[in-house]
């Protein structure tokens, strides 16, 4: 059976963590999340076999952790995409074009994705986006200005406000 690594570590914002398969970052977890449901969640959606540990899921730790730290502005690891489809993937790839630092609308990201005017859409795949950080739904905000939901209600927004603040922190 082929097997995915996986790797939990805490942050100052909370615990995270990550899998991968051999084509690269196929799950990164938001900070506070439980651990133990990724693997859980990774081994359903794929029907792989964890194994713990591994230098793809080291190397993308160390990533998140100076990301979170502020030492770090953009990733440089390969993800997997395989837990996405269609729209929901197109949006999510289209996020990773999103500079560190700034922002865009939900419109502006459907747009990008080749649907204008499906924000709402954009949202829903924003929500599932199983590649937090890497894929930084958290730079999607309301065209009004406003922050917008994120992965868990008021403790998920405020986490989002976090870290839009670290990214704009000099």
């Amino acid at each position: 059976m082929d097997t995915f690594t996986h790797t939990a570590f805490d942050t100052e914002f909370g615990p995270v963590a990550l899998a991968a398969t051999g084509v690269g970052i196929v799950r990164c977890n938001l900070p506070g999340s439980d651990p133990d449901s990724l693997v859980d969640e990774v081994i359903a959606r794929t029907g792989l076999a964890p194994q713990e540990g591994g230098e793809l899921v080291d190397e993308a730790a160390e990533q998140v952790i100076a990301f979170l730290e502020g030492d770090l502005r953009e990733f440089d690891v390969d993800l997997d995409w395989q837990l996405t489809r269609g729209f929901h993937r197109l949006v999510l790839q289209a996020t990773t074009a999103v500079p560190y630092g700034e922002t865009a609308s939900y419109g502006e990201v459907a747009a990008l994705a080749g649907a204008p005017g499906a924000a709402r859409a954009a949202g829903t795949a924003l929500s599932r986006n199983p590649i937090a950080l890497m894929v930084p739904c958290h730079r999607i905000i309301k065209s009004d200005g406003k922050t917008g939901g994120y992965g868990g209600g008021a403790a998920g927004t405020d986490l989002k406000q976090k870290l839009l603040d670290l990214e704009v922190r000099e």
